[in-house]
């Protein structure tokens, strides 16, 4: 088990120290003891950095997690299990999507309270992503009403808290069409929220910035139909 250092708000550390408990050289991966290293899901990219160690450096090119493991996938030389590793997170691929993810949280939470439309998926890159809503039917009055809602809302200001909280009040307290708690297996718990400003709450395990102001100015770019009731919105 690796013990997962940026939860639940420890996203601006940028290293760390660990132990290597697995080294699998045909396969080209590590695990260790603990991680800053976000794994993918959720929509939202591995972390990237590299891993340092007394003989030796290999870059983190990918990590996820597979048979219950957190694996590094690195290029370059394999250390050995037991070996005492230097992690460094690449910190601008991080803040990237730190501040995409939050925005997608903004985004949502604007078009919920506005249409009532869910998230039924999204995809965050560092220079541009993806949410799709449903049931929705947008035009283009209506994409600029959602862009300006959303880059009202960031200008307040509002600050962002990441906790650990007990599934059952997750599901008491999260809001209707905010979030599918379903495909979340029943064995997570407590689960981890992201709470904007105290009134949009969303379990979520990516990774996020302290203050929506960080995001800057968010601009939607493109409008596509995915099928009926679906829209997806790039921004």
């Amino acid at each position: 088990m690796t013990d997962q250092l940026y939860m639940p708000a420890n996203e601006y550390q940028k290293e760390f120290d660990a132990e290597v408990t697995k080294a699998r050289e045909e396969d080209s991966y590590i695990c260790l003891d603990q991680t800053l290293f976000y794994k993918e899901g959720g929509g939202q990219p591995a972390d990237q950095g590299r891993i340092e160690w007394e003989d030796g450096e290999a870059e983190v090119v990918d990590v996820q997690k597979e048979h219950g493991e957190h694996r590094h996938y690195i290029e370059g030389d394999i250390p050995e299990a037991g070996t005492e590793a230097h992690g460094v997170i690449d910190w601008d691929r991080r803040y990237k999507h730190m501040r995409m993810h939050t925005a997608q949280h903004v985004l949502s939470w604007v078009v919920l309270n506005r249409y009532n439309a869910s998230t039924a998926g999204n995809q965050i890159h560092e220079d541009y992503s993806r949410i799709d809503f449903e049931p929705a039917e947008f035009d283009e009055e209506d994409i600029e009403k959602i862009e300006r809602s959303a880059n009202a809302l960031i200008q307040k200001g509002l600050e962002v808290e990441k906790e650990f909280m007990p599934r059952e009040q997750v599901e008491q307290a999260v809001e209707e069409g905010r979030t599918n708690l379903d495909i979340i297996p029943d064995s997570i718990d407590p689960l981890r929220v992201v709470i904007i400003g105290e009134e949009d709450l969303c379990p979520c395990g990516g990774t996020h910035v302290d203050n929506i102001d960080e995001i800057g100015e968010i601009n939607i770019t493109e409008k596509t139909t995915k099928g009926q009731d679906v829209e997806r919105l790039k921004f």
